[in-house]
């Protein structure tokens, strides 16, 4: 059984091997390209993981965004055309993880979701990790936006548009908090201000 599943690898690789296409364009040479389909799922990540982490409780949030600005800048790795995009990304990721390690929570234990778990900030810190993640966003756009020769000016635009569009969405689901908590606490008679 092993020499015949043997056979069949063999056979399967020199029939490719003589394939154009397959030949003269090998992984590492489609690695190294910017690429459209690239520049759209590294997009598409940051956009579905953005709102995903947003249906989290606050205080877990942050660890899913630091990770989720990891998991697209993972997807660059090694390519030197998206070398800016991806030092941008990571400059978002690392800096929410900073903030985040400086005010753990310890007292909560990991959210688990699959194969993934997230990290608790304390409900004081909020305020000031919600202002260093935006800080992190609005840096590494002006990375993105700065930087590119005019081959990258579309793909790091993109990638530029939905960090932006995460800005809107980590506002907003801010002032919906924020708005909730003020009319909660005017039902029981107590000023509230954020």
């Amino acid at each position: 059984m092993q020499r015949v599943l043997a056979c069949l690898i063999a056979a399967v690789l020199v029939t490719f091997a003589g394939v154009p296409g397959v030949q003269g364009q090998g992984w590492s040479q489609r690695a190294t390209a910017l690429s459209d389909s690239l520049t759209d799922e590294v997009v598409r990540r940051l956009g579905n993981d953005f709102r995903e982490c947003g249906e989290l409780s606050n205080v877990f949030r942050y660890d899913c965004y630091s990770k989720s600005y990891r998991n697209a800048a993972i997807k660059l790795v090694g390519i030197p055309e998206y070398g800016t995009a991806h030092e941008a990304l990571t400059l978002v990721e690392k800096r929410i993880a900073a903030v985040i390690d400086a005010n753990l929570d310890l007292s909560r234990p990991p959210l688990r979701q699959g194969f993934r778990s997230f990290k608790a900030v304390t409900e004081a810190a909020l305020p000031v990790v919600k202002r260093e993640t935006l800080r992190a966003m609005e840096e590494a756009q002006t990375i993105l936006l700065r930087s590119p020769n005019a081959q990258q000016q579309t793909h790091f635009a993109r990638i530029a548009a939905v960090i932006d569009s995460n800005k809107v969405l980590l506002r907003s689901a801010m002032l919906q908090l924020r708005q909730g908590v003020t009319r909660f606490a005017g039902l029981l008679g107590l000023a509230w201000t954020l």
